[in-house]
């Protein structure tokens, strides 16, 4: 049974992660295709959820006992109701991924039929020269947006008919892919791929293997009557001429390409000029206005930025991350190749590099996405791989008399100092074994993880974990309901155990990070998250517990300590000599590198040895070489630093040390010890977000809604008085920003500022020591909390 413990004081964020209800949510389009296409979707897996948020378990039970007791013959029968024998969709180009293990290829764009029998009779294709166009192919490519037949409306707002004669919607296409029925299929497919010579291409016939189902992955784009608590009827403007408006979200489903109707055109402007064409090679051609994004997740509007980047946020939802990054590796190759090769780049060229090479940001979408490896972290990658694979293949080294036995070992509790690569060294073996999954390598599995200092209550989190095990869904219930959903996802109900084969649902990989926030004082929270792994029965759960103070486990309850086992990986803060190995191999300095040298030795030795003596936090070199090297970028570019003869610019040693003065200066710690309430209690929120994200790049919104969550759980009025509103945030960043503390950066992508600062959290913390806020201070920043 799951442990349960008191959950009425969960706080202000559980209110709002109750789920949407009601016939008329615009949450529930996914079922305007109807359940049957994404059984016939999902053929060649098996369903891992059934039925929406608000059904009973037993009505769940049902489901899945109905589903698994369905004959083959009887799904064969029910996919061809609903999947034509001819197809008006077709990929004739080469896939630029192939998921193995997902049994999906992907592709860059899809041919379509259009589907004339379902226009109005006003863009009927009779006669003329629009007869002949509608008989040609039209291509859908990734990013258009485009009109999607819909089987059925459960929306109380009017259908959408015109100018079809079927229900329709707007969306956006994200992804198109094909499932195919085998993985040997799959594998043909891959070979042909890597065949360079295009004989041995043509070798392996298509036509054997381009063979499936094409779907297509797409974003809803919202009309204004489908926003919730909007009036359900169509706005009617008294301008014929003006636009209707569509709204970008975050809702993302998927259905079959020949649902695809015609294209769509979105504009900036609420006008368009008169005479612009309404139909295209024989289909209707309708234009819309788009300039705001609604959140479904959030429930409220957020800011987009142009319409321009459209398709890249669009891609920021999608499910098929690993496809993209293939995609975005394939075209950063054609443009490398076609670039004209220099033998000796120019110093603004190398030391754009170097500061682009040592940012915060850039180094951890090199580990996190890129799979890059962490230098001088060999031995503690070996373990967490060792771990992690046998995790998820669930096998141990001792053999039965089958040749296999289950793995024991389902959870790892890693430990260490702030900056010395923890989260990052997990994140770059999950990004290779994932790639070693969509090989079919090794079997399937979702990574989810949970920072336990992003959560406004510990009790959150089971939240948010149901919301990522529940799939495209992403059903949000109450931490009292989630619980139990997700006590019956992994362990089930003991009748249901010899009727679940084992294999059916995917091996979920669990990572808490900062699980010191997540201990409550009956300590039930990391006894289940612990606990779930031992007793699996219908689903395997993997989890792997990161925390910055090294004994946690023995400060916990001995039922606890029993869950988490004695799996410890620890991490040591960089010495010397592996901070040096580190930034020369970011730079590319290691092994005669006969590129522009942008640092000088001494320079590097110096910045290495600052900071392995100071704290051994890594990000603190990173930082004071990337300083050093914009400021002599600045000042070599402006002419306010002179070049001797025979010389080159260069960062000297010079530049590192007075960096690092900055870096660890005093002055700016005394002034955060003199901040006022409300300015202590900005910083400490601030240095409470950079825990969670090491890029320490944050909107307003972000800093404003953190700032609530420490005020009302402070308990002192001198901070609950605290009623903040988006001017005074501002106001104070300003003030804190002239005094050097703070950094403001504005980009295209958002109209809001990003917040950032150079300090770290410990020296904040620091700062705030035996001053009136030095129990908030202790209270959210320090490295050793419990409760």
């Amino acid at each position: 049974m799951v442990s349960t413990e008191t959950l009425g004081t969960v706080g202000a964020g559980v209110g709002a992660a109750e789920t949407v209800r009601g016939g008329s949510s615009p949450h529930k389009k996914r079922q305007l295709f109807g359940d049957s296409f994404y059984d016939e979707v999902a053929q060649s897996k098996k369903l891992r959820s059934s039925g929406n948020g608000g059904d009973s378990k037993n009505a769940q039970h049902n489901t899945t006992k109905e589903k698994q007791q369905m004959s083959a013959m009887e799904e064969d029968e029910r996919i061809k109701a609903i999947v034509p024998d001819e197809t008006r969709a077709c990929c004739r180009s080469d896939p630029f991924h192939v998921d193995v293990s997902a049994l999906k290829s992907f592709y860059k764009e899809v041919e379509i039929l259009p589907q004339v029998d379902s226009y109005d009779k006003s863009f009927s294709c009779a006669g003329g020269a629009n007869a002949e166009q509608g008989k040609g192919k039209w291509k859908v490519k990734i990013g258009d947006t485009v009109a999607v037949r819909v089987e059925q409306d459960i929306k109380d707002s009017p259908a959408v008919h015109f100018p079809f004669v079927v229900k329709w919607s707007p969306v956006e296409v994200i992804s198109i892919h094909r499932v195919h029925k085998t993985k040997e299929l799959c594998v043909k497919l891959r070979d042909r791929l890597s065949k360079k010579d295009q004989s041995e291409k043509d070798a392996i016939a298509m036509h054997d293997i381009n063979v499936g189902k094409i779907v297509i992955e797409f974003r809803w784009l919202y009309r204004d009557h489908e926003i919730p608590g909007a009036s359900k009827k169509k706005k009617e403007s008294a301008d014929s001429d003006e636009l209707e408006e569509l709204f970008e979200t975050d809702h993302i489903d998927s259905c079959s390409a020949d649902c695809i109707l015609s294209p769509i055109r979105l504009h900036d402007a609420t006008r368009l000029p008169k005479n612009f064409p309404t139909s295209i090679f024989g289909m209707p051609l309708m234009h819309y206005q788009c300039s705001r994004f609604w959140s479904i997740h959030r429930r409220s509007f957020v800011p987009s930025g142009p319409l321009s980047n459209r398709v890249s946020r669009g891609r920021m939802y999608s499910a098929y991350e690993v496809a993209f990054t293939k995609l975005q590796q394939r075209a950063s190759a054609s443009v490398g190749s076609t670039a004209p090769l220099r033998e000796k780049a120019s110093w603004k060229v190398a030391f754009q590099t170097a500061i682009q090479k040592l940012s915060l940001a850039e180094a951890a979408q090199d580990t996190q996405e890129n799979g890059m490896v962490l230098a001088c972290r060999e031995k503690e990658r070996k373990q967490i791989k060792r771990f992690l694979q046998k995790g998820i293949c669930g096998l141990n080294e001792g053999r039965d008399k089958e040749g296999k036995t289950k793995n024991l070992k389902t959870s790892l509790f890693i430990a260490g100092p702030p900056g010395t690569g923890k989260t990052a060294s997990v994140r770059s073996i999950i990004s290779e074994l994932q790639k070693d999954q969509h090989e079919g390598l090794l079997p399937e599995f979702n990574f989810i993880t949970l920072n336990g200092i992003e959560l406004r209550h510990p009790f959150d989190s089971y939240v948010k974990f149901w919301e990522a095990v529940s799939g495209p869904r992403k059903e949000r219930l109450p931490p009292v309901q989630a619980v139990h959903e997700l006590e019956h996802y992994f362990c089930g109900d003991q009748e249901d155990v010899e009727e679940v084969d084992f294999s059916e649902k995917p091996v979920t990989v669990l990572m808490l990070d900062e699980i010191d926030y997540l201990v409550t004082p009956q300590q039930t929270l990391l006894y289940n998250f612990f606990d779930w792994p031992l007793r699996a029965t219908t689903a395997r759960l993997v989890v792997i517990g990161i925390s910055n103070t090294i004994n946690l486990p023995e400060k916990l309850t001995p039922r606890v300590q029993s869950r988490i086992g004695g799996d410890r990986c620890n991490f040591q803060a960089y010495n010397f000599q592996q901070t040096l190995t580190i930034l020369k191999t970011r730079l590319g300095m290691m092994g005669g590198n006969p590129g522009y040298p942008v640092f000088e030795e001494d320079a590097i030795r110096f910045a290495a040895r600052k900071c392995a003596n100071l704290s051994g936090d890594i990000r603190k070199a990173f930082i004071m070489c990337k300083t050093a090297a914009e400021t002599a970028f600045e000042d070599y570019s402006s002419g306010k630093r002179e070049l001797k003869a025979d010389s080159q610019p260069i960062v000297s040693i010079s530049d590192i040390r007075k960096e690092s003065k900055d870096l660890f200066s005093v002055i700016a710690l005394k002034a955060i010890s003199y901040s006022t309430a409300y300015e202590a209690l900005l910083l400490i929120s601030l240095g409470a977000l950079m825990r969670s994200r090491e890029s320490g790049n944050f909107e307003i919104k972000e800093i404003l809604t953190k700032i609530e969550s420490i005020a009302n759980s402070s308990g002192e009025h001198t901070y609950m008085d605290a009623r903040l509103s988006f001017a005074d945030v501002l106001g104070m960043l300003n003030r804190l920003g002239d005094a050097g503390i703070l950094q403001m950066k504005f980009s295209q992508s958002s109209p809001w500022p990003w917040i950032s600062t150079h300090l770290h959290t410990y020296e904040i913390h620091a700062s705030f020591r035996d001053t009136s806020h030095s129990k908030l201070s202790e209270k959210h920043l320090a490295n050793q909390r419990l409760f």
